[in-house]
């Protein structure tokens, strides 16, 4: 039973559409009304680098910051990972293994017959169960922009290119994504774009990389440039020459506490027991989901929404 509850608790929060949001909201003032310490599992927030990233922002090292450009060398799609594309679509009937409650996994999504490519695994690829790519990874790629430059949530999402797919119901193999966020008090308007399945944004001379990793983050700021991985634990500013390790050996003042040897279960263990707030708390995170979620909608439909986040709707553009 443990493991089919795991399941099924997973399979809810990955959710793409409505739900997903409303279910992240609702999980927000729950964790309020009962006082509980709560952690998203975005490891990264509890890294020195993701708390470098917005000291050298709030420092001023990057000036006004108006791009963001991340991009992601998944899905990996095929037998055995996470993305398992079927043969056809619908996929064929398969019996339900014995260990295995099918009706309890599928929970509010409409009935289908049992395949192994829906369960237990593979489900991230299918949009009634999981948010593709996007809602995979962005927590841990985005997390530090989102963070550090205080975004909110964007007024327009669009996808900008999509591959096609044999049923709209299945995750494409490459995507790109933009967010248009507003300005934030002193914050400049910030146009944000997520590419996937191996695309990658057109390197730049300003950027001072020979090639592009194979997953990463850029900040484009007017005064310099800040990379990371796919995850924020090891930024860089993107200076010339031999200027980044002079820059190291003089690093803004550290103004954010950091979490002990960098390990989120110690620091949600530290939190319970001091009764403090963590980084990556409901808080913090379920705004992170949703803005995420926009962007698969926007993937979904393969088209433009409008999003009034104060009502929590969408104005969508049919292509």
């Amino acid at each position: 039973m443990l493991i089919k509850l795991w399941r099924q608790f997973h399979k809810i929060t990955d959710h793409a559409d409505a739900r997903q949001t409303w279910a992240t909201e609702r999980r927000q003032k729950a964790a309020k009304y009962y006082k509980v310490i709560t952690q998203m599992a975005n490891q990264g927030h509890a890294t020195n680098g993701i708390r470098q990233i917005k000291e050298w922002y709030d420092a001023g090292i990057l000036g006004n910051v108006t791009e963001v450009i991340a991009w992601f060398d998944g899905p990996e799609l095929g037998k055995g990972k996470y993305f398992d594309k079927p043969e056809s679509f619908p996929p064929a009937e398969q019996p339900v293994p014995e260990y295995f409650d099918w009706d309890l996994w599928l929970g509010p999504a409409a009935y289908r017959p049992y395949n192994g490519v829906y369960a237990p695994r593979t489900w991230r690829g299918w949009f009634d169960f999981g948010n593709g790519e996007l809602g995979d990874w962005c927590c841990h790629t985005l997390d530090a922009p989102f963070w550090s430059l205080d975004l909110g949530m964007p007024d327009v999402v669009e996808t900008e290119f999509k591959t096609p797919v044999p049923d709209p119901a299945f995750v494409s193999d490459q995507a790109i994504i933009r967010w248009d966020f507003p300005a934030r008090g002193n914050k400049v308007p910030v146009t944000m774009r997520w590419y996937e399945g191996g695309l990658k944004p057109k390197n730049r001379p300003e950027w001072n990389l020979e090639s592009l990793p194979a997953s990463g983050m850029i900040m484009v700021g007017d005064k310099h440039c800040l990379m990371t991985g796919g995850r924020p634990n090891t930024p860089k500013i993107l200076l010339p020459g031999n200027e980044w390790p002079g820059f190291q050996k003089n690093l803004p003042a550290k103004t954010i506490p950091r979490v002990f040897e960098e390990n989120p279960q110690r620091e949600w263990a530290e939190a319970i027991k001091s009764n403090t707030l963590l980084g990556s708390n409901f808080d913090y995170s379920a705004k992170l989901v949703e803005m995420s979620i926009t962007g698969v909608l926007a993937q979904r439909f393969n088209t433009r929404i409008e999003y009034d986040a104060a009502n929590m709707k969408v104005k969508i553009t049919l292509n």
